[in-house]
């Protein structure tokens, strides 16, 4: 594990190389988080270029870009076709059937009952799920915001049932790709597609505008196969009270909802969360990570070994479970 001053901040060009990239060397954390000891700061500047292209370089317009600028995310209604919504509604519900995935590691359970929550890997489990992640419409929105090739870092489907379904804590994903897969910068760009309405009673995604600009700093240290316990319920990596308290206060909490077939964008390190499911209504989502090629992952710059591929996958395309694992959807 990296051991990091918690009080370290330095400005961007202490990071620049001989060659002028502003890639950290192995044994430098940009970020350092789940810290033994409260930081100075709550939080600090971030370091990377928020959007890298402009308008007339992809598919999201000048307004577009400029929202996602300012607030860290854009939400786009009726994304995909109403018979698009469908297909994919219907290998949801094949793959939430499938016995093959009850137990499997790749797919998590409700912390008090046996309903799915969330199956990773989707892309490789299912043709039509693997067609979606390479779809032009969405690889063109990432790399366009990204200024770069990339690939898919991460996939699920979430699954939030009628009155069974948990909230989950306030959290940046790229503190935990940095924290536990060792994602070096902020770099990366998620993509949730809405397959059920969202309304303001099934627990719909909330996100904090702005909040991508800054770094919060966690404390407590990551213990061993934590994402066996905080992929139900999140402890540790999540930020204090005292500095979500004054990002709210100063930058407020949206709730994007609509009809399925939505999607929202939003950059790795918006703070975002949600509540738990009060209504009959059941939330799903497909979920797709992209990050850029020159970002692999390094060493995690705060946990004692990487988590399983299933959460991170390589820019290579393959994953090693997919040779044992049976039964995969066409």
């Amino acid at each position: 594990m990296r051991q990091v001053d918690a009080d370290r901040c330095q400005a961007p060009e202490a990071y620049l190389d001989q060659s002028g990239s502003d890639r950290g060397s192995a044994a430098e954390d940009a970020y350092p988080t789940r810290l033994s000891q409260p930081p100075q700061h709550l939080w600090q500047t971030r370091q990377e270029p928020i959007v890298h292209s402009h308008a007339d370089e992809g598919p999201l317009g000048a307004e577009q870009l400029k929202r996602f600028e300012r607030d860290g995310f854009i939400f786009e209604p009726e994304f995909l076709a109403e018979e698009e919504v469908e297909v994919l509604k219907a290998e949801l519900a094949a793959l939430l059937d499938n016995e093959e995935w009850q137990g499997r590691d790749f797919t998590i359970t409700e912390p008090k009952s046996r309903e799915i929550r969330s199956i990773f890997a989707v892309h490789f489990l299912s043709e039509r799920f693997r067609q979606l992640a390479e779809d032009p419409r969405l690889i063109g929105r990432a790399r366009q915001i990204l200024g770069g090739g990339v690939y898919v870092h991460q996939s699920r489907i979430n699954y939030k049932p009628g009155f069974e379904g948990k909230g989950f804590n306030w959290h940046s994903d790229f503190e935990t790709w940095h924290a536990e897969d060792g994602m070096p910068e902020m770099r990366a760009v998620s993509a949730s597609i809405i397959l059920t309405d969202n309304h303001h009673f099934n627990g719909p995604l909330m996100l904090i505008p702005g909040s991508h600009k800054v770094f919060v700093h966690c404390l407590g240290e990551t213990p061993e196969d934590n994402h066996k316990s905080s992929l139900q319920s999140q402890k540790v990596g999540v930020p204090s009270r005292k500095a979500l308290c004054e990002l709210v206060a100063e930058r407020g909490i949206e709730a994007p909802t609509g009809t399925a077939g939505g999607l929202l964008m939003f950059d790795c390190n918006t703070l975002h969360g949600s509540n738990a499911n009060m209504s009959p209504d059941p939330r799903s989502n497909a979920f797709f990570v992209y990050n850029r090629v020159d970002n692999a992952m390094q060493a995690p710059y705060a946990a004692s070994r990487p988590r399983p591929e299933f959460l991170a996958h390589r820019d290579d395309g393959g994953w090693d479970a997919l040779e044992r694992t049976d039964g995969v959807s066409h």
